[in-house]
């Protein structure tokens, strides 16, 4: 029997689910975006799968350890649990940006990883983050994507109106867009 692909909610990490903290490595300094588990939910309850897709640059440049990405995402994990949310798998580039690797975003090895454990319905599928980057990797792929204003989001807004490409102050705010109201207009419509 062949496995459906579904929707997915693709998810940058830093400064999209939690506040933005350079190469974090504290799971205790962990904090959440606002929005971010309500919106999750919402996405949840509509039948998306959520995936977080990552770079991590701090492991190539060895100021942090992969272990201390896995720690954090662990304690990602542990905040949504509480509010019956969770991610469905984890992705993560370690490479730094120089070394031409096919897995850092704006590069799609992250997101076709995710596709061999779970077939993907592109066209329905959302990629959210907040750099230009995670932006042009969910369009390269044929997916709607949404530059969200947390994070470094607030200094990609002008970039983002260049491109089409529609700006969300949170998760929540993305949820009722793409699921209780026009889908069209996350990209390319008014």
């Amino acid at each position: 029997m062949a496995i459906l692909p579904e929707p997915h909610l693709f998810l940058d990490r830093d400064g999209t689910l939690i506040r933005e903290e350079h190469y974090l490595r504290d799971p205790a300094r962990v904090v959440l975006e606002p929005g971010v588990p309500e919106g999750l939910h919402r996405f949840t309850c509509a039948g998306f799968r959520l995936v977080v897709v990552s770079n991590q640059s701090g492991v190539g440049r060895g100021l942090i350890s992969e272990d201390d990405v896995t720690a954090v995402n662990e304690r990602v994990a542990e905040l949504l649990s509480v509010h019956g949310v969770s991610i469905s798998s984890w992705h993560y580039c370690p490479h730094l940006p120089d070394e031409g690797c096919l897995c850092r975003k704006p590069r799609t090895r992250l997101f076709e990883s995710a596709a061999s454990q779970h077939p993907v319905d592109w066209e329905q599928s959302i990629m959210v983050g907040d750099k230009p980057s995670d932006v042009q990797a969910g369009l390269s792929l044929g997916m709607k994507a949404v530059l969200i204003t947390t994070g470094y989001g607030n200094l990609h807004i002008t970039w983002a109106k260049a491109q089409d490409v529609k700006a969300v102050r949170s998760l929540v705010d993305l949820a009722d867009i793409a699921i209780f109201g026009d889908k069209l207009r996350l990209n390319g419509a008014a």
